[in-house]
């Protein structure tokens, strides 16, 4: 029984010891980064073992912040030669380490609450990351190289609001430039509304969605409500449907001035009447994403990059340059997300819209109508 107590009075003392080096060690990077206040420094209260790794909680000293450490994550993601997230809970600071690399998984159709939110894959943790156009964040950038995965992203998200939104509640329009190699096997979906392979059909489609946008807004001025919030809660009876643009290598787009200038239009005021913008390119040049597209589609998932130059144009820092492709990518909204996307092949997303498939004109851009009332045509009906 003696030895048991020494013994555990040993590892005890060890630990104690172990803890006191570990903190020593952070006081002095923090003293490096200067994350410290009147010589006083974040005091390390708990380490816990987590999914993913381990989280770190510390206590702040009067007048330093959550955004004193944001600003120096880099610094410390280096020391610790890991990937970190930065939380503020109850006056501490909780710094969770990742000691697990991302790995890709499968795609499997994901319920969401909200009208229009996109499933971007998983972060650290198996968490979750999607994307809420109907809650501040109207519209999305995807941008990447050859082989990063951008193909694999979009395919996911598409598939997944055909397998768990309703029609009635949203409409999609595909804008595929690639003469519909990338988007072909969504267009017999009920859901997609129009179907644009070209620039012609393309520009066509922007100048009725800008009809649209200003029919909504004329709505909306008329019954005095300010959104498509507003409005679907006071007339539940008459509610608009939300309305998805998917652009597929706009940077060909941006060539046609004409459709340049809509598409603008249409980031810049569409946000609250329910129609929103989710444009990609694997050209990521200043040229294509320049200051126009930053201030009007400030939500931006960057994949993969071969330069630094690169990442730097997408997500205003380096790091994608970093990445090792096949859907490994950065969401920025706000802080960067690090997350993979589900791997979904042409042939399986094929085999789950099967029963998602209607009989439809040949050219969706020929349609008449592309307002929110749905319309009672018995070819397009679809039971989910």
């Amino acid at each position: 029984m003696f030895t048991l107590t020494i013994g555990s009075i040993g590892l005890g003392l060890g630990y104690l010891m172990f803890s006191g080096m570990e903190y020593a060690n952070w006081k002095t990077l923090f003293k490096n980064c200067g994350l410290y206040k009147d010589e006083m420094y974040p005091k390390l209260q708990e380490k816990k073992r987590t999914l993913y790794g381990y989280c770190l909680r510390f206590t702040l000293p009067l007048g330093l912040g959550c955004d004193d450490f944001l600003r120096k994550q880099q610094a410390i993601e280096q020391y610790l030669n890991r990937k970190i997230d930065i939380k503020y809970s109850n006056k501490n600071i909780l710094i969770e380490v990742y000691e697990t690399e991302l790995e890709i998984c499968e795609f499997k159709a994901t319920e969401t609450r909200g009208p229009v939110d996109l499933v971007i894959g998983y972060t650290h943790g198996g968490k979750l990351l999607k994307i809420d156009l109907a809650d501040g964040a109207p519209h999305v950038l995807i941008a990447g190289e050859t082989g990063s995965g951008k193909s694999t992203v979009l395919r996911s998200i598409i598939t997944n609001l055909i397998l768990t939104k309703k029609r009635r509640d949203i409409k999609l329009h595909l804008i595929d430039l690639k003469k519909g190699a990338e988007f072909g096997i969504f267009r017999k979906c009920g859901m997609v509304e129009n179907f644009a392979r070209d620039r012609g059909e393309a520009e066509k489609l922007l100048h009725k969605l800008s009809c649209e946008v200003d029919r909504r807004y004329d709505l909306f001025f008329k019954n005095d409500v300010v959104d498509i919030k507003e409005y679907n809660q006071r007339f539940k009876n008459k509610k608009l449907d939300y309305q998805i643009v998917f652009v597929d290598e706009f940077a060909d787009l941006r060539r046609e001035k004409e459709s340049q200038n809509i598409l603008l239009e249409l980031a810049s005021k569409a946000r609250a009447c329910g129609i929103h913008l989710v444009v990609s390119t694997q050209r990521p040049s200043a040229k294509i994403i320049d200051g126009d597209i930053r201030a009007n589609i400030p939500i931006i998932v960057g994949l993969k990059t071969a330069t630094e130059i690169n990442s730097r144009i997408i997500i205003e820092e380096n790091g994608l340059e970093k990445l090792r492709g096949k859907g490994h990518g950065f969401l920025k909204a706000g802080k960067l997300k690090e997350f993979q996307s589900m791997n979904l092949t042409p042939e399986r997303a094929r085999d789950l819209l099967k029963s998602f498939y209607v009989e439809q004109n040949q050219e969706h851009i020929e349609k008449d109508d592309i307002s929110g009332e749905v319309k009672d045509f018995s070819f397009l009906e679809v039971i989910k």
